[in-house]
C-alpha cells in the first residue's frame, strides 16, 4: 500500500524515486525491444523485417512512456493531499516521460550503431550487404 504524502519531504522523496523509476523503466523497456528484435526472424530475399523490428521499437517506447504515465497520474497522484503538491507531481511525472524517452531513443540509437549487423542494428535501416 502506498503511504498518504501529506508533508513537503514525502514529496521530494516520492518525486526523487519516481525519476529512478523513470531511468529503470526506460532500461528495462529498451532491453524489451532488444529481446523482440532478436524474435523477429529475417525474410529472406528482399528483407523487410526491419520495418516489423521499427515498428516494435516504436511500440514498446510508446507504451513504457504511456503506461509509466498513466500509472503515476492515476495511482500515485490520488496519494498526495494538497492540490500543490499535486500540481508539483504532474511536472515531475511529465519530466520523467520526457527522461524515459530521452534515455529509450539515445541509448537505443546508440545499441543500433554498436551492433548495427545485427537484428537490433536493423532497425536503423538495410544493413551492409
Amino acid at each position: 500500500m502506498i503511504t498518504r504524502i501529506t508533508t513537503l519531504p514525502q514529496l521530494e522523496a516520492l518525486q526523487n524515486s519516481t525519476m529512478i523509476y523513470a531511468v529503470i523503466t526506460a532500461l528495462v523497456a529498451l532491453l524489451l525491444a532488444f529481446l523482440i528484435s532478436l524474435i523477429i526472424k529475417y525474410q529472406g530475399g528482399l528483407d523487410k523485417s526491419y520495418i516489423a523490428r521499427r515498428i516494435w521499437f516504436i511500440i514498446v517506447g510508446v507504451a513504457s512512456c504511456a503506461g509509466f504515465y498513466l500509472y503515476n497520474d492515476l495511482v500515485i497522484k490520488g496519494q498526495i493531499v494538497n492540490a500543490g503538491f499535486k500540481s508539483m507531481f504532474v511536472q515531475t511525472n511529465v519530466t520523467c516521460v520526457g527522461v524515459i524517452l530521452g534515455v529509450y531513443v539515445i541509448l537505443g540509437i546508440l545499441l543500433m550503431f554498436v551492433f548495427r549487423n545485427s537484428k537490433f542494428g536493423s532497425i536503423l535501416g538495410k544493413g551492409k550487404e
